[in-house]
């Protein structure tokens, strides 16, 4: 794993949020949200992306670890019947 990608890891853990976005992840981190959204795309199975958005508009990823920790059961639940809608 680069070190780039440990910074990323990090930040996504980070335990002070539960949702994410790409622009406070490259506050936190120093790196461009190129290397962020590469991150993203390669790790997308240690990751959620939440079906909403925030207020400005933009996307909010959480790790599945922080999403586990922080959402209920019911809630997790909810959230897999939504994705399986066709």
């Amino acid at each position: 794993m680069s070190s780039d990608d440990k910074k990323l890891k990090q930040a996504f853990d980070n335990s002070k949020y539960t949702w994410r976005t790409v622009r406070g992840i490259s506050k936190e981190t120093g790196l461009n949200r190129e290397s962020i959204t590469g991150y993203i795309y390669a790790h997308g199975d240690d990751l959620v992306k939440s079906s909403s958005r925030n207020k400005r508009g933009e996307l909010l990823f959480s790790s599945r670890k922080k999403y586990r920790e922080k959402s209920g059961v019911l809630k997790r639940i909810s959230s897999a019947m939504k994705n399986r809608g066709g």
